[in-house]
């Protein structure tokens, strides 16, 4: 296929690896969170009354080995199902200033929202090409 710009065909070998890269970074987002949770006192005011108040060792733990799986794309479905679903719990909790829109605010609401997103596209792709689980042969 004939590029746009001729110049930038630097980038060529390495279109290959973008959905691995994508993946990696999401696991290591969901690992610093984790990180946080379990060794430095983060907090779970994320998730608002609507989870009640679970452990935070239990989530921060979660967040550590599931963001590690999934940067190496392992389990990566149900690993990311399940993430999924813990930052749309986060997205719905975060408290918006009555009258304000949630498309005209800051990163604060929209960053739950992003990783969710990702996390659903890892769900409906799985591990991709570059994963564990393409390499065990076994995928969920």
């Amino acid at each position: 296929m004939q590029k746009i710009i001729p110049g930038l065909v630097w980038y060529r070998p390495f279109e290959p690896f973008a959905y691995a890269f994508i993946r990696f970074c999401t696991g290591a987002i969901l690992m610093v969170h984790g990180v946080d949770r379990l060794f430095y006192r983060g907090s779970v005011a994320d998730f608002g009354a609507s989870f009640g108040h679970p452990p935070v060792s239990a989530i921060g733990a979660f967040e550590l080995v599931g963001g590690a799986m999934i940067a190496l794309g392992l389990l990566t479905r149900p690993i990311a199902l399940l993430s999924g679903l813990e930052w749309f719990v986060i997205a719905l909790a975060v408290p918006l200033k009555p009258g304000s829109s949630w498309f005209m605010l800051g990163a604060t609401p929209h960053y739950p929202s992003i990783i969710t997103a990702m996390c659903l596209a890892f769900v409906l792709r799985g591990g991709g090409y570059y994963s564990l689980d393409r390499l065990l042969g076994k995928e969920f």
